[in-house]
């Protein structure tokens, strides 16, 4: 696996449980399984974008 996946994978594990789990838990929302399910497909793409996009704006940079 490639680092820029790794690391986009990993910010999209970080988001997934700040906003699925913890924000609800704040907020006194019920979490459910369907909104588990939706939060990990919408994170594992978002974090696979960041990764990309970083890895676009480091080879920018260089």
């Amino acid at each position: 696996m490639k680092k820029w996946t790794k690391v986009g994978l990993l910010w999209g594990a970080i988001m997934f449980v700040i906003m699925s789990i913890i924000y609800p838990l704040i907020i006194g929302e019920k979490i459910t399984t369907i909104s588990i399910l939706i939060g990990v497909v919408i994170w594992t793409i978002g974090g696979i974008l960041f990764g990309y996009l970083q890895r676009k704006r480091i080879e920018k940079v260089n």
